[in-house]
């Protein structure tokens, strides 16, 4: 399978689906993870609990692969996610970039950067242009 489809089914099958059996099925149980829920994902944690904490934050939702670029055993994308807040049904989506080595068929290292700060804005546990706020070194209240 490319590397790219392999990401692909990753993100439908683990991420919209929520088919956590495909953890197994697509990692390994070393694959290393960098980015911003690395610290949620050690190797000692569950993966599977960190896509459904996360996945309980939103509705349903889709991944479209913007730009894929596969070099051997590397792929870099950027995605977007289309979601919606699931109080009231609001539509919004977020981005990101996702580099991966797949070794065996499966993925050995995954180190994502996903605009978090503005998914948690639009789910509205952030005031909207908290970044804004932050770059100019006021705290968020």
């Amino acid at each position: 399978m490319p590397v790219t489809r392999l990401l692909y089914y990753w993100f439908e099958q683990v991420w919209r689906k929520g088919n956590m059996d495909a953890v197994a099925e697509v990692m390994t149980p070393d694959t290393l993870i960098s980015g911003a829920i690395a610290a949620l994902a050690e190797p000692e944690c569950d993966y599977g609990e960190v896509v459904a904490a996360l996945r309980n934050l939103l509705g349903p939702m889709t991944v479209t692969f913007t730009h894929a670029m596969e070099a051997a055993d590397w792929v870099a994308i950027r995605l977007l996610v289309r979601t919606s807040k699931p109080s009231d049904g609001t539509p919004f989506q977020i981005t990101g970039q996702l580099m991966a080595r797949v070794e065996e068929g499966r993925i050995a290292e995954l180190h994502s950067n996903m605009d978090y700060f503005q998914m948690f804005e639009k789910l509205g546990q952030l005031p909207p242009e908290a970044l804004a706020v932050c770059m100019t070194g006021e705290r968020l209240k």
